[in-house]
């Protein structure tokens, strides 16, 4: 009986110990299996992640993309509609401040504002001062204008002043020969005063000589002195 019951636990613990060793595989094959379940959660969540990541990423700078351009259009068009606030108008006041350097006097005239000048900016304004120097007209060079320049600027008032210096116009008139003829310019040598119709070879050597090279004639006396004895 004694026999009988210890071979029954034996094969009791036998029986214990497969189960147990079952139990134990089954175990680590589940651990085993979860643990890989979790590293392809945990990569697939990654992976998710930073295409959520790329994609805010893309969105945010597309948004700040598209808001530096509507600053710099507006800017740009702020810049525009001063630039137009700015410039001259058909009826902005037009003022002349002439200074006299030989009586130290200044006189100011209210004008028209002249159409060149319609439209234009400061800076407009001022290059177009420039070039009246570089063209100026006969009458200004006979009055003695040395600079013209802006004073003040805005839409409603454009202030030019004028410094003039008759001391300074070395010459009114010049002679000099085209085509065999004695023509008078004035002292600007660009605009014609007269065509005397005098012509040089009926003059001395002397006289062609000199009108070849040109003669600066200081006033209207000396001027018709010199016609006078070409025509005698």
């Amino acid at each position: 009986m004694v026999r009988f019951m210890n071979r029954k636990i034996s094969y009791g613990l036998a029986i214990a110990g497969i189960l147990a060793v079952i139990f134990a595989g089954d175990y680590i094959g589940y651990r085993i299996v979860s643990n890989k379940m979790e590293e392809m959660q945990s990569d697939y969540e990654s992976r998710v992640s930073e295409q959520v990541e790329v994609g805010v990423t893309t969105q945010l700078e597309d948004k700040a993309t598209e808001v530096v351009e509507r600053i710099i259009a507006s800017e740009q068009e702020s810049v525009m509609t001063n630039a137009g606030d700015d410039s001259l108008q058909v009826d902005t006041v037009f003022q002349v401040q002439c200074y006299d350097a030989t009586t130290e006097n200044t006189s100011t005239d209210y004008e028209t504002l002249p159409q060149e000048l319609v439209g234009l900016t400061r800076e407009e304004a001022d290059d177009y001062c420039k070039k009246y120097m570089d063209k100026l007209p006969v009458e200004e060079y006979l009055k003695g204008l040395q600079s013209i320049g802006v004073v003040s600027f805005s839409k409603e008032r454009l202030v030019v002043k004028k410094i003039y210096d008759s001391s300074k116009v070395a010459f009114r008139y010049y002679l000099i020969a085209i085509d065999g003829e004695v023509v008078v310019y004035y002292g600007d040598k660009k605009t014609v005063y007269e065509y005397t119709g005098i012509e040089t070879k009926k003059l001395s050597a002397q006289d062609r000589k000199a009108l070849k090279k040109g003669i600066e004639v200081k006033d209207e006396q000396e001027l018709y002195g010199i016609l006078e004895n070409y025509s005698s």
